[in-house]
Order: C-alpha cells, then sequence, then structure tokens
C-alpha cells in the first residue's frame, strides 16, 4: 500500500515548485507588459523629444545647433533631431583630452549619417595649462570654461547661432531636478537651451538605443558610465583604477605626470584599498555570456560586469530579469 504524502511534505514541494508555477504563468504577461511600456515611451516620451525639437526649429530658424560629446544622451538627441532637420548644424567639441574612442566614434558617426560636423578646439594643449595652473578641484572648476565652454562659444556666436539642443537630462544630478525642455540663459553668451531628453532617465535612453540599434561609443563596453575628459580630476578613483586596465599608456602618463593627479594619489592610499575590499552592491549579477547585439556589435559590458536589471530588465542590453 502506498503511502499519500503529507501535509507538511505537499507543503514543501507546493513551495518549490511556485516558482516555476509563476514563472510559466507570468512569461507572456510579461513579454505583454514590455510592449505596453514600448508603446507608451513611443507614445510619449520619443513623440515629446520630437515635438520639442520641431518647436525649437521653428522658433529660430537658421540660428540652431546641436551639441555632442559623443556620449549615449547627445547621439539619441541627435537622432532625434535629424529626423526633424537633416541640416542641423552639430558641434563637438574636442577638449584635446578626449577618449581616442570617442575621437574615432565621432569621425565614424558623422561619415555614417552624413550630418553636418564642426569641430571645436581650445587654444593650447590641456596639459599645458594644468602645468602652470595646477589640477582643477571641486572648489575651483577652473579648465571647464577654457576647454569646454568658450571653444564652442566662438563657433556659436561666429555663425550667430541663438540656440544649441543638448542631450541634458533632469535625471543626472540633483542639480538639474528643474531642469525644463527651454532654458533661457544666465550668462554671457547668451544662448537658449534646448532639452528634448530632459525627463528621460538612463533606462530609458539605452532603450531607445536598442529598439533603433544606434553604434554607440565603444568606451561604454569598457564599463565607463560616462565619457568626457579622460583624465578628469573630478572623476572618482573607480575610473582610474579602469583607466589603469583599458588604457595602461594613458595611465602610465598621468601616473608619472606633474603635479600629482589627485585622483591617483588617493588611488594609492590605504583607505582607498581598504574601499576597493569591499563587498559588491547587491545588485542582480549573471555572469553568464550575453550575446546581445546592438548596431551589429556585441554588448560586452554584460559578459563582463554582469548585468544591471531594473523593472524587470536589464538597462543596457535589454535581458529579462530571472524570476
Amino acid at each position: 500500500m502506498l503511502c499519500s504524502p503529507s501535509e507538511t511534505e505537499i507543503g514543501i514541494i507546493r513551495k518549490r515548485v511556485q516558482p516555476l508555477v509563476n514563472k510559466t504563468r507570468f512569461a507572456s504577461l510579461n513579454e505583454q507588459i514590455e510592449k505596453i511600456n514600448s508603446s507608451i515611451r513611443r507614445t510619449y516620451k520619443f513623440n515629446q523629444a520630437q515635438k520639442i525639437i520641431r518647436k525649437a526649429v521653428a522658433t529660430f530658424p537658421n540660428e540652431l545647433a546641436l551639441a555632442l560629446s559623443g556620449g549615449k544622451d547627445s547621439l539619441v538627441t541627435l537622432h532625434l533631431a535629424l529626423k526633424v532637420d537633416p541640416r542641423i548644424p552639430v558641434i563637438f567639441n574636442n577638449t584635446t583630452v578626449e577618449f581616442p574612442e570617442t575621437i574615432k566614434f565621432v569621425t565614424k558617426l558623422a561619415e555614417d549619417w552624413e550630418f553636418d560636423l564642426h569641430v571645436t578646439k581650445p587654444q593650447a594643449p590641456f596639459f599645458d595649462a594644468i602645468k602652470s595652473r595646477g589640477w582643477a578641484t571641486h572648489d575651483n572648476r577652473w579648465c571647464c570654461a577654457p576647454y569646454k565652454d568658450e571653444p564652442a562659444f566662438e563657433f556659436i556666436v561666429k555663425e550667430k547661432i541663438a540656440a544649441e539642443i543638448t542631450g541634458t537630462t533632469r535625471t543626472e544630478s540633483i542639480y538639474r531636478r528643474s531642469l525644463t525642455p527651454f532654458r533661457m540663459p544666465k550668462k554671457n553668451p547668451y544662448i537658449m537651451r534646448i532639452n528634448p531628453i530632459y525627463d528621460w532617465n538612463e533606462w530609458e535612453v539605452w532603450a531607445y538605443i536598442r529598439q533603433n540599434k544606434l553604434p554607440y561609443n565603444p568606451l561604454y563596453d569598457l564599463g565607463y558610465r560616462r565619457i568626457g575628459c579622460w583624465c578628469c580630476p573630478i572623476n572618482g578613483w573607480t575610473h582610474y583604477r579602469r583607466l589603469k586596465k583599458t588604457h595602461p599608456r594613458m595611465y602610465d602618463f598621468l601616473s608619472n605626470f606633474v603635479p600629482e593627479h589627485p585622483a591617483l594619489r588617493m588611488l594609492l592610499t590605504d583607505k582607498t584599498k581598504s574601499m576597493s575590499e569591499k563587498p559588491t552592491s547587491k545588485r542582480i549579477v549573471i555572469k553568464e555570456p550575453c550575446g546581445t547585439e546592438i548596431g551589429g556589435r556585441l554588448v560586452k559590458t554584460c559578459d563582463m560586469f554582469g548585468h544591471f536589471f531594473k523593472d524587470g530588465l536589464c538597462f543596457r542590453c535589454g535581458k529579462p530579469a530571472p524570476s
């Protein structure tokens, strides 16, 4: 005579198989919800951004330009703007300390997309200024004006541009929470700022790149979250720990440079060593091969560092989170 399982054993069995039941039950529902969310993003966020650009083109005919940094936000903004006005001038400011990958990416993008690219540069190399003035600090970011702002401003004034489209978003920092689509200028030169993706978050930016199969800066595949001056002293010590692995020659140059870089000094302290030994964040990480392609290129970041899941999907490659 067969023995029937007890209520306790039945409860244990149910508990074990419940995740599989839920996964099967909600598999089709998850796919349907993602389609709904994608439809809402296209209907509202994407259309809203293009509407802002159309308003800008109508308000500033032949007086509008777009700022391209080589990062993901300005890439999405450029793609949206070219749909509205393919002839819009695009300004890329080469600070002389841009990553080599960024220079190559912007140059190749201009060739492939055939937009009107204008490259601006400061008058003197960045490291010459560092030798005479020292490294910038959080309280004194003296290098931003002569190396990031003024070269582009000179072109803007020369070409009589009244407004500039940017990829700035309000989620970048607490200081930009009040960002609006059109922002009045507060200082000379008085250039109106247009922010079509002002209320997008990082996940939505990557979702747009993924859905439209846009090429993007390969630095993201090396683990960099922000694209800019490779030797910026405001970057944290983790930036330079990664730089040492991905660009050893540039790191060695910076290590031997005088005056000493403040972030590298911190990187060598005992405090930093103890910080590097702290446990990693509790994000869901899967080290299995990703295999996802965006713009014909595999997303290596997820292979190297694992997936980062938000709202059920990896924000970079779109892989569904494990149930």
